[in-house]
């Protein structure tokens, strides 16, 4: 099972509806703590109003509010957002191509501001006392037949570069699996309750240019250090386009909106998924030799065999928590796991969180690409993001 389950609420959540969220985690006998999301949600669209949400979340952390137990923010370089066009060479560098962010200097100024509040907090209230370590065949005549009524509506199906293949393609070394490990063993510890520091997410909300989120990691990696004492920093490396109301206004567009790194690494609708896993290794291997842990948000089921080994947490969307697949999938996983609460309701997270907890039987995909019957133990660091 999985203990760091936890809720993951929208910042402009009634606070009724948080109450609710964390009493009914409190009655399953699971921490009563959750994320606050400051980009997501009514009142959280643009950079101003996520600033406001983020530092309404700091003044609670220093009010002594031992609920919240980290923060999400849609952050990059530049503040705002821009759309693709037609030609993807004139997007301008460091600009989200999906969600607004916050630009750096207002990145920088809100997380100053929630050190400081964890600072407050400690001391008016003693850090909690540690805990002990956690880390337990038809005939060939039926083919014809079968070809004439099957896939009918699909247009091609490609090779698919085996998980395998690619990780020894991209191996982690040594070190970098030392620090993978070691901040699966903090977060652990932020969500449990057994640190009183802050555990935040901070990235773009979709990374669609390697050489960019490489500058923004190396910023952020310099302020994790900085700041380490009172806040765990982790870069949100997020490989597919989340689902989302405007999402999905794209994908009723032709060609159906850009749909992430992995699907579509060169932003020109090719789906060369192959470079995408390829580029997606090589960029969460780069951001971990820098020192600084990566986050993952998981849209589906297959992505983790390519990348699972490179990320120290796993978030997975509103709109997959309800998934009996996603739910699946976090049993087995080898990370925390953040189940994001909706906008009126975090009835499925908390559900997530507490079918996630124990082991489940289920179809999946091999690291060498070949469909198998899974055995999970159960994954008990799930937890809800509000």
């Amino acid at each position: 099972g999985n203990r760091d389950g936890h809720l993951v609420l929208p910042a402009a959540s009634a606070a009724e509806a948080e109450e609710a969220a964390c009493g009914a985690l409190a009655a399953l006998g699971l921490p009563a703590r959750a994320m606050v999301d400051c980009g997501y949600g009514a009142g959280c669209t643009t950079p101003q109003e996520q600033a406001a949400a983020a530092a309404a979340v700091a003044a609670r952390v220093a009010d002594g509010d031992g609920r919240v137990c980290g923060v999400v923010l849609s952050a990059f370089l530049k503040p705002g957002r821009q759309e693709i066009g037609a030609q993807p060479s004139q997007l301008q560098f460091g600009l989200s191509v999906t969600e607004p962010c916050l630009g750096w200097e207002d990145a920088l100024a809100t997380l100053e501001a929630l050190a400081a509040a964890v600072a407050a907090r400690r001391r008016a209230s003693p850090p909690p006392v540690g805990r002990s370590e956690s880390m337990p065949r038809a005939p060939f005549r039926e083919l014809g037949a079968i070809e004439q009524t099957d896939n009918l509506r699909v247009q091609t199906i490609r090779p698919l570069l085996s998980p395998a293949c690619a990780i020894e393609e991209v191996e982690l070394p040594l070190q970098s699996k030392r620090l993978v490990l070691r901040a699966r063993c903090d977060i652990s510890a932020v969500v449990q309750g057994d640190s009183d520091r802050l555990l935040v997410l901070a990235g773009p909300p979709a990374v669609h240019d390697p050489s960019e989120a490489m500058e923004y990691a190396a910023r952020l990696a310099a302020l994790a250090a900085e700041l380490e004492s009172e806040l765990l920093v982790v870069m949100a490396v997020n490989l597919s386009r989340s689902s989302s109301a405007a999402d999905d206004a794209a994908a009723a567009a032709p060609g159906g909106g850009w749909a992430g790194l992995v699907t579509d690494p060169r932003l020109d609708g090719s789906v060369d998924m192959n470079s995408g896993f390829r580029a997606a290794r090589r960029l969460l291997l780069d951001i971990a030799q820098l020192g600084l842990p990566t986050a993952v948000e998981y849209v589906d089921t297959i992505t983790p065999q390519f990348v699972a080994d490179l990320a120290s947490y796993a978030l997975v969307g509103s709109r997959q928590a309800g998934s009996r697949a996603h739910r699946e999938l976090a049993s087995g996983l080898s990370t925390p796991v953040g189940f994001q609460g909706g906008a009126s309701s975090a009835d499925a997270a908390v559900d997530a969180v507490r079918s996630a907890a124990s082991g489940h039987a289920f179809l999946s995909v091999s690291k060498q690409g070949v469909a198998g019957i899974v055995q999970t133990t159960g994954n008990r660091d799930c937890h809800l993001v509000l």
